[in-house]
């Protein structure tokens, strides 16, 4: 059975904030998120050398780490029942969203999808945090979130000082694993791992769409668009004149993606139009090989 794999990422892609950003300012109010990035640089030695001639560390552990400790001083775990009361509410996405991912899954019900028993996924590959983005979404509409997770550990005489523990960081490089993963089909079968062999891929680069919006998406964007797939840009057209030419600069040097486009998510936009006639090539191609 062919597999269509949409995989979006989140923050600035699905939703115009940094979801992480809005979490350290719900358990630190007075704390502006734009300071705890900085620390964040900081420890990842981005002032270490003026010439950049040093490796920068990776900012996922440094993050996740410095976010727990930050969680733990105020006796909060980051659970699913934290960002549910009091992260939830403050997530707001780009307009549309869930009715454009509905009406893209609602493409495999056409009879000519069903002849070919061909299947659409959306996936969510995002560093943010992953028990939060699975909240955002209706249940069944996101196949697998891949993102950040805390394991929740407390001493039994101490229960009310949980302590937050990082057991995955998701960053740039991890993306192309979890892209790995969704063609192989090891989100759904433990026993598959991402190194193992597989005859049959759960879903071919070739019948993947991977949606970005920025530099952390590019190794994603760069290993789908070798081997097959699509590959789409998109920003939000809100953003600072200035802001938004410095971030799409490397995007368009390197030729990184298929389509570069706002984040409109009517159903009469560019990128639906898009994601949808390439839902129907792959369709097409699949209907001309069984012939």
């Amino acid at each position: 059975m062919p597999n269509i794999a949409i995989i979006w990422d989140f923050d600035g892609t699905l939703t115009p904030e940094d979801s992480t950003t809005i979490t350290v300012e719900t358990i630190e109010p007075d704390q502006i998120g734009s300071e705890f990035w900085s620390v964040i640089k900081d420890l990842r030695g981005d002032k270490k050398q003026k010439e950049w001639k040093h490796i920068l560390a990776m900012d996922a552990p440094i993050w996740t780490y410095s976010l727990s400790r930050l969680a733990s001083k105020k006796r909060i775990p980051l659970n699913k029942e934290f960002f549910q009361k009091f992260v939830l509410p403050k997530i707001e996405l780009f307009p549309k969203v869930n009715d454009f991912l509905k009406q893209i899954k609602k493409l495999q019900s056409q009879n000519n999808f069903r002849r070919s028993k061909i299947k659409i996924h959306h996936f969510i590959v995002s560093a943010g945090l992953k028990d939060l983005i699975e909240l955002v979404f209706p249940d069944g509409l996101i196949t697998f979130t891949y993102g950040c997770r805390y394991t929740i550990v407390a001493h039994p005489d101490h229960t009310d000082e949980p302590e937050s523990i990082p057991v995955f960081c998701m960053d740039e490089t991890a993306k192309t694993r979890a892209v790995f993963e969704i063609s192989k089909g090891s989100f759904k079968d433990q026993k598959q791992h991402v190194n193992s062999m597989v005859k049959d891929k759960w879903a071919e680069f070739s019948d993947m769409i991977y949606i970005g919006d920025g530099d952390t998406d590019i190794p994603a964007l760069s290993l789908i668009r070798e081997r097959g797939g699509l590959g789409i840009v998109v920003y939000d057209k809100d953003k600072k004149p200035a802001e938004l030419k410095k971030k799409l600069a490397n995007i368009k040097s390197g030729k990184r993606a298929d389509l570069l486009t706002p984040a409109d998510f009517s159903l009469e936009g560019e990128l639906f139009q898009f994601i949808s006639a390439r839902c129907h090539q792959i369709r097409q191609r699949y209907e001309a090989s069984a012939q």
